[in-house]
């Protein structure tokens, strides 16, 4: 992506976005690939660590019980409020901020975490500048983010036929494409890039189950309603065609990665 294009109001409509529903039940079903993450890296108690796109901090809870300081960043006010509650008492500070413009000093962090959060940056090498310039010399990035033949992947390209990535706008997918993302890590300055596959088994009593899960607990799912209309319907039809027969239990693999990388 181009430094000089204006995700200004992209990045307001994301701030508001992410706000909306309620993400607990979204962030309970993520939850082990963020314990996933933070084993990869298994931060010191020594050292500092940025939960980048936080969330409600499902990384910061982590990582703050293994002694470690936390800072967690969120685009989202809401997130920021909903995750000052999740770890009140816990050694973690809040900030409200977009992963491409930190408020934090250069070289101030040992780690940067992310799960399922930076990856949703409408510019990566903006992003990943950015965490590259925050971490010493030597630090983990590490992140999750969503394999393209994975359920989530593959419902997500469903979705595009109806609301398609804006022009000049990241596909998110492409965090989850080794060759890609491996590209990206390189050009901000980072090396020794690791891909780990895995896998999120997720179980529904049906698909309509599912889509009403999304709808109640995932702000992209529930923006994507609003912005079709009546129009939504059909697009939902599909997704519930891709996770299984009509009334029929849903069992789902959400393929992800973890992907560390050492600046």
């Amino acid at each position: 992506m181009a430094d000089e294009f204006d995700t200004t109001e992209y990045t307001s409509r994301m701030r508001a976005m992410w706000g909306e529903g309620d993400y607990s039940g979204l962030a309970g079903r993520v939850a082990p690939a963020a314990a996933q993450l933070v084993e990869a890296v298994a931060p010191d108690p020594a050292e500092r660590v940025l939960d980048l796109a936080a969330g409600t901090g499902n990384v910061a809870i982590l990582v703050s019980a293994r002694g470690t300081r936390v800072v967690a960043a969120d685009l989202s006010p809401r997130m920021v409020e909903v995750g000052r509650a999740r770890t009140e008492g816990l050694p973690v500070e809040w900030l409200e901020a977009d992963a491409e413009s930190l408020p934090l000093p250069d070289a101030s962090v040992d780690a940067v975490l992310s799960s399922f959060g930076v990856i949703y940056a409408p510019r990566p090498d903006v992003a990943l500048t950015q965490a590259r310039r925050v971490l010493v010399p030597g630090g983990t990035l590490a992140f999750t983010a969503w394999r393209p033949h994975g359920f989530v992947g593959e419902m997500t390209s469903v979705m595009r036929r109806w609301l398609p990535t804006p022009p000049g706008i990241a596909d998110e997918l492409d965090w989850g494409r080794e060759e890609v993302v491996a590209g990206w890590l390189a050009k901000a300055g980072f090396s020794d890039v690791t891909f780990r596959p895995g896998d999120l088994p997720w179980e529904f009593s049906s698909p309509a189950a599912l889509t009403r899960f999304l709808v109640d607990h995932s702000p992209s799912h529930r923006a994507a309603q609003a912005a079709l209309g009546e129009g939504a319907g059909e697009m939902f039809a599909a997704v519930e065609e891709l996770a299984g027969p009509a009334g029929e239990p849903v069992r789902v693999e959400a393929g992800y990665a973890v992907v560390t990388a050492v600046a």
